[in-house]
């Protein structure tokens, strides 16, 4: 391959321009990229709705405000981590997590799609994604493996609902870590495990109250008012469909604890005005 230079020089204040012609020999030993495919976790997550939001923010200022807020969230709800392995890849409504497969790189990523989950679900926005093991090539410039392949295709055709589906692989090496990492999955009336991303409302108590105390109260309440009104409002029979199964995960495991009210179809009042908690992930050592 040549590659030609503009080489410019001046001589008695008149400007030269020389070409200068340069080869490279390209050889399979130069051509040669870092293999860096290895078995790991990877999450693939997709933000429901983001597309048709995308569309109203092309011509409505306050959308596309609502946008921005909403990717401020994921930027400050993941990152990255060398030590296990933990990289973060996200384009428009498609994020991609990957850490390695050790006790720490599943406790790590189950949390980070659990705080994301939260996170957003307090601004409205529903996520979907699917967990899998198996090998992956990830880092700042290029992502790709099987195991992505197998985590998109639990999100896009098993994961109906808003919520992140794990594998068989997922779920035994959750079980062989103990009753702590348990703890982030539930199942559904199917008997499919998911990351339980409404744990931290169903162990919520308000009492006793002490100093550094994460307060709930709050943040529950917009929860439950944006799923009402996405009950009273929306017509559309998919759309309904994933808003009464969350429905049916919040009154099944944090209504009946008796912290929070149900969620019920019906007027509800508006009031947003107090602002919900954003949990940031940063991860030190």
């Amino acid at each position: 391959m040549s590659v030609t230079h503009l080489v410019v020089k001046f001589k008695n204040r008149r400007k030269i321009v020389y070409h200068q012609r340069y080869l490279f020999k390209i050889t399979a030993q130069s051509m040669l990229i870092a293999d860096k495919y290895t078995e790991k976790y990877v999450v693939f997550l997709d933000l429901l709705g983001f597309k048709t939001r995308v569309k109203d923010a092309d011509t409505n200022p306050e959308a596309r405000q609502e946008l921005l807020y909403a990717l401020d969230i994921i930027r400050d709800s993941l990152c990255n981590y060398d030590r296990i392995g933990m990289r973060i890849t996200h384009f428009s409504d498609c994020i991609i997590i990957s850490a390695n497969r050790t006790p720490e790189g599943l406790w790590e990523i189950l949390e980070s799609v659990n705080l994301l989950t939260i996170n957003l679900l307090q601004e409205d926005f529903f996520v979907r994604g699917g967990m899998a093991v198996g090998g992956i090539h990830h880092d700042q410039e290029f992502v790709y493996g099987l195991a992505i392949n197998k985590a998109y295709k639990i999100e896009s055709e098993i994961a109906t609902y808003p919520m992140t589906l794990v594998s068989c692989d997922v779920v035994a090496d959750v079980k062989k870590n103990g009753s702590k990492f348990e703890d982030f999955l539930i199942t559904d009336e199917d008997g499919c495990y998911f990351v339980h991303y409404l744990k931290i409302f169903s162990n919520y108590t308000q009492l006793p109250l002490y100093a550094g105390k994460l307060v709930l109260d709050e943040p529950g309440r917009r929860i439950i008012d944006f799923i009402c009104h996405r009950l009273n409002t929306h017509t559309d029979l998919d759309l309904l469909e994933k808003n009464i199964w969350v429905q049916n995960y919040w009154n099944n495991t944090v209504a009946i604890r008796g912290v929070f009210s149900r969620i019920e179809a019906g007027i509800t009042k508006r009031d947003l005005g107090h602002g919900p908690f954003r949990a940031l992930r940063r991860i030190a050592g």
